[in-house]
């Protein structure tokens, strides 16, 4: 989980970022080095209570039977990549006693005129028109070589400024990111960003490799990066080896030859880049804001993720698997990011620049460049939705897979993949390895790449090694295999949350995410649905109030097809006349058109079989979660709640878990709102509001001060959380 310090001034009504975060780490016991990156937890705590990491306690938790204040004490405290905003990792024993422990804890060690925030993103985080962290610098700095962010921001510690140098050298050039700016009653339109645009963009800071050397200096400069490479084709097991210049098709689209129509960088195609130089890759900043530092994406801000233990590597591979669909649904329900550098965005979720800041791939990996030195072409970044379902093991009887579900293209590492198979690993697991392989390392310390019998070496026998590799493929949903330093098993994270201003809100998800794998392994659940669909579904998760107001592809019938009996072919859609993803595979359902208006023009089945027994259905939320007697769905909720008996709880454990996830279940069906939602009504509101979509520091200084005392139980908001 992590947090982010800001610094008031109540005379002049401004807030500020507070680049403290080493201090307070010194405070807290911790460091703020290369020591202290990227150390699990367990090894942390050992080392505090003197245990041996490779001695028989090297795998309990030093905590595991103290109270919450106990484990706010034993916390890995870790720095993250910007100086203001900082990491906690700890095996949780009591939600959300142990989230609120730790709170108490960095709060002690503030300054008076300090507040922690838990949020994505600080709103004027990257302005123009005002000072947005504390001793801001001049911009164009050599680290972050951006106009928007000074180079104080940066948390300089080897692994972040070599890992942000890393994106921008493997890329060629600084990643640009276009966000789409909510169009107000008076914002100006066209829009035109006035802080950065292209024709004002100074390039001279770059050093900007040859269009044909595919990789920049940091992934090996001009080394071959075309040999061995393979893709992995739609409806199949496995790649065919074919050209991977090939056509393709891209997002669940018609197939295009030109990759610059499909890339992420700009969800709404901004058209070709620049004829002179096809690696700058400028995305249209036609009614929208530019970013352009991978510090956007990484380490600014709050994140919850939720990491989830496996008996062995087949429950992991089902954990992987069915808890990737819901991604959309949990970006949608924890949406807290409307502003982006002082502006309102037309978006209410961070998760697609956090994608496009990050994107390392090199002009011939998007299709900017003929591929000549590239493994070929990548269809997205390394942060984003999964490529591929694993499947079930081998060994496994559940027969819910279907590789139909893999109907998007990939590419992998086709050498990597065959070694795996050679060994006696199953194609789904090869070719899942084999893709981490066709991205580099943004960085590698010599203790790292020196011989595992070197005696100087890292103890791990190149696990370390392996899970930075694990760091560039970072997507909705992560598998780690076991690691023998702390001896933990089979693990898979759960990316796809938002942090909540309050501990009680990340209480509720992170309960109802643990909760959620539990049942799917106990239930048998079948979550499936194809890639395509899951794209789609995070692109509505993203828009303006898409809790309430956009409908996803989802599994209608959740307890089919562990026999291999599946429901009818087919799909209920709510997206008007034009929808149809059978017959065109392609468009987003006019998801602009709220529930209701799809109501209005009725549902509509396609493909063959009976509405009563088809595969998938477009349901609200409120429906997947809560249930539809209309669609004949269950509700995840339900099924939840139906399971906690089980677990043998006693009444005021289980009496908590049901009390949170009433929280979950209003929020679902509207009765509360997203962080989003209201961040975005307090600007509205506010006097200080001139309805231009500018988000002016006094406006920004109520809304924290306010988010703040909420936070901190002074103010009541019953709209956002259940009393």
């Amino acid at each position: 989980m992590g947090y982010v310090i800001v610094k008031r001034d109540d005379a002049a009504r401004r807030m500020v970022l507070s680049p403290r975060v080493a201090d307070i780490l010194g405070e807290l016991g911790s460091r703020a080095d290369v020591s202290s990156v990227g150390t699990h937890p367990l090894v942390r705590a050992t080392r505090r209570s003197g245990k041996s990491s490779s001695g028989d306690d090297s795998g309990t938790n030093a905590s595991s039977s103290s109270g919450p204040d106990e484990d706010a004490a034993q916390t890995s405290w870790r720095p993250a990549h910007a100086r203001f905003a900082m990491r906690s990792q700890q095996l949780v024993t009591e939600i959300p006693e142990c989230l609120r422990a730790r709170r108490r804890l960095l709060k002690s060690k503030l300054k008076e005129d300090e507040m922690l925030l838990s949020i994505t993103q600080f709103p004027l985080f990257g302005a123009t028109t005002s000072i947005y962290i504390d001793g801001q610098g001049p911009m164009n700095g050599p680290l972050l070589r951006s106009q928007l962010l000074s180079d104080d921001c940066l948390h300089q510690i080897p692994p972040f400024a070599l890992e942000i140098d890393g994106i921008i050298e493997r890329r060629g050039t600084v990643p640009y990111t276009a966000v789409p700016v909510f169009h107000d009653t008076d914002t100006p339109w066209p829009f035109v960003d006035p802080g950065l645009s292209p024709a004002t963009l100074d390039f001279g800071i770059l050093r900007l490799p040859d269009a044909g050397t595919g990789s920049g200096s940091g992934s090996g400069g001009g080394r071959d990066r075309d040999s061995g490479c393979a893709m992995g084709t739609p409806g199949k097991s496995g790649g065919n080896g074919s050209d991977p210049t090939s056509t393709v098709a891209t997002n669940g689209g018609p197939a295009i030859t030109n990759l610059a129509q499909g890339r992420l960088i700009d969800a709404h195609q901004s058209g070709p880049a620049p004829a002179s130089s096809p690696l700058l890759d400028i995305p249209s900043n036609h009614n929208k804001l530019l970013l352009d530092s991978p510090l956007f994406g990484v380490g600014s801000g709050g994140i919850l993720r939720v990491t989830l233990c496996a008996a062995d590597l087949d429950e992991a591979r089902i954990l992987y698997d069915h808890l990737a669909p819901i991604s959309a649904i949990m970006i949608a329900l924890t949406a807290g990011t409307p502003i982006v550098r002082g502006y309102l965005t037309d978006r209410d979720s961070y998760w697609e620049v956090q994608c496009s800041a990050t994107d390392d791939r090199s002009a011939q990996e998007r299709g900017f460049a003929p591929v000549t030195t590239a493994k070929g072409k990548l269809m997205k970044s390394g942060l984003g939705t999964i490529e591929s379902y694993l499947g079930p093991g081998p060994s496994s009887k559940d027969m819910s897979f279907n590789s139909q579900y893999n109907d998007m293209y990939y590419t992998y590492e086709s050498a990597a993949s065959v070694a795996l198979m050679n060994v006696g690993i199953d194609r789904e697991l090869s070719q899942h390895v084999a893709r981490l392989f066709i991205r580099d390392l943004h960085f590698a310390t010599a203790k790292m790449l020196r011989d595992k019998d070197d005696a100087t070496s890292s103890r791990s026998n190149g696990q370390e090694h392996f899970k930075r590799f694990l760091g560039c493929n970072r997507q909705n949903v992560c598998l780690y295999p076991p690691n023998t330093r702390t001896r933990s098993g089979w693990e898979v994270e759960f990316v796809s949350l938002e942090v909540q201003l309050t501990d009680e809100e990340n209480a509720a998800f992170i309960s109802f995410i643990v909760l959620l794998s539990r049942v799917i392994i106990s239930y048998s659940l079948n979550l499936y649905i194809p890639i395509s669909m899951m794209n789609q579904n995070m692109v509505r998760a993203q828009k303006v109030n898409a809790a309430k107001e956009q409908v996803f592809f989802f599994r209608r019938d959740l307890f089919s097809g562990r026999d291999g009996k599946q429901s009818g072919p087919g799909l209920i859609s709510r997206g008007g006349e034009n929808s149809g993803w059978i017959n065109t595979h392609a468009g987003d359902y006019n998801a602009d058109a709220t529930p209701s208006e799809r109501e209005a023009r009725g549902h509509r089945h396609l493909g063959p079989g009976s509405p009563d027994t088809t595969e998938y259905v477009e349901l609200t939320i409120n429906e997947i979660l809560n249930g539809s007697p209309t669609h004949k769905v269950a509700g995840l909720l339900n099924i939840v709640l139906s399971y906690l008996p089980k677990l043998g709880l006693e009444y005021q454990a289980e009496n908590e878990l049901r009390r949170q996830l009433v929280l979950i279940r209003r929020r679902a069906s509207g009765k509360l709102c997203t962080l989003a939602t209201w961040m975005r009504n307090f600007v509205e509101k506010h006097p200080d509001y001139r309805h231009d979509s500018v988000v002016s520091p006094e406006v920004n200084y109520d809304m924290l001060r306010t988010l703040n005392d909420i936070e901190e139980r002074r103010v009541a908001a019953p709209e956002l959380l259940a009393t």
